[in-house]
């Protein structure tokens, strides 16, 4: 029996021993996991912020689109809502007014402008 108690020290010493020499291994290996989960968080934390950026600025769009169709479906309607020789008028007005304003427009000098050195 006392060979018995005696050997099975001797397992539970090599036991105790491996298991010693498994703890840095073990360390290591943890550590690493731990780096590369932290690496992976960054990365998603990241990710994340860039995406909601691109969800904010097309809301912001879809948003401006339906504000912009709404405003043309309204300024259609108004114009609809105008006598049809009364807008032709009124065109025809606005398209003398730019004509005679290009005539206007003086050249690279102005006429009266002389040039002046200092």
């Amino acid at each position: 029996m006392g060979k018995l108690l005696i050997s099975s020290l001797c397992r539970i010493c090599k036991l105790a021993v491996t298991s010693l020499l498994q703890i840095p291994e073990m360390k290591t290996r943890l550590e690493e996991k731990i780096r590369a989960l932290e690496n992976e968080k960054r990365l998603l934390l990241e990710e994340i912020s860039q995406l909601r950026e691109v969800v904010g600025l097309s809301e912001k769009a879809k948003s401006l689109e339906a504000e912009v169709d709404k405003l043309r479906a309204e300024a259609k309607a108004l114009k609809e809502r105008i006598p049809r020789e009364l807008f032709k008028e009124f065109t025809e007005t606005v398209a003398i007014l730019l004509s005679a304003k290009e005539k206007e427009k003086p050249d690279d000098e102005c006429a009266g402008c002389e040039e002046e050195t200092f």
